[in-house]
């Protein structure tokens, strides 16, 4: 009889505790920007923190176009039965002459292709107000990862879910490059070994 309640007992926590595996493999919002700028105590209030702009100087035009990331990834180690293999890539940029910074970010989820090859195709559409686009630089660096969960099934067979046990990761720096000619489509591929 103990060893019925103490099953049942587990049973229960086990059960309750899946509910947090539910969004586990969602995809991953960006994180939010917050805007910079002064907190005065004295007041409360916040005041945005604004680039000195000449009244004279010319308008910005918008510097634009897309990263295109193609992943080849290789597993070398068993992937267990609910995993699921990830992307991310990541464009950056600054500007010293105006301040402007910006940084670009995409996740997906890897597709099976044959054995144990995996591609992931991301996507990054920007537009920059840079004021010196020719000598700026763009940095990139990608990233993959296995995330690895167990499945729990409801006694009765009607619930299933997956919680998250851990995840290996593999990250890279693609390194600096100009920043492309605005309007066009930059491909980088990528292999990497998980």
């Amino acid at each position: 009889m103990k060893i019925q309640q103490i099953i049942l007992s587990l049973l229960v926590v086990l059960v309750g505790l899946s509910s947090f595996g539910f969004c586990q493999f969602a995809a991953q919002a960006p994180p939010q920007r917050h805007p910079l700028g002064y907190y005065d105590p004295a007041t409360g209030s916040f005041s945005p923190l604004v680039p000195a702009q000449d009244p004279d100087a010319p308008a910005v035009t918008p510097t634009t176009g897309t990263f295109d990331f193609n992943f080849t990834l290789t597993v070398k180690t068993a992937i267990p039965k609910n995993s699921v293999i990830t992307c991310n890539a990541l464009a950056s940029v600054s500007d010293p002459g105006s301040g402007f910074s910006a940084g670009e970010q995409a996740f997906g989820t890897a597709k099976l292709v044959s054995g144990t090859t995996y591609s992931c195709a991301l996507k990054i559409d920007y537009s920059w107000l840079l004021t010196t686009p020719s000598t700026d630089k763009v940095n990139l660096s990608v990233s993959a990862g296995v995330g690895e969960g167990y499945e729990i099934t409801a006694t009765n067979g009607t619930g299933t879910t997956v919680q998250v046990v851990g995840t290996r990761n593999s990250s890279q720096s693609i390194g600096s490059i100009k920043v492309p000619a605005n309007g066009a489509t930059t491909t980088e591929t990528i292999a990497m070994t998980l």
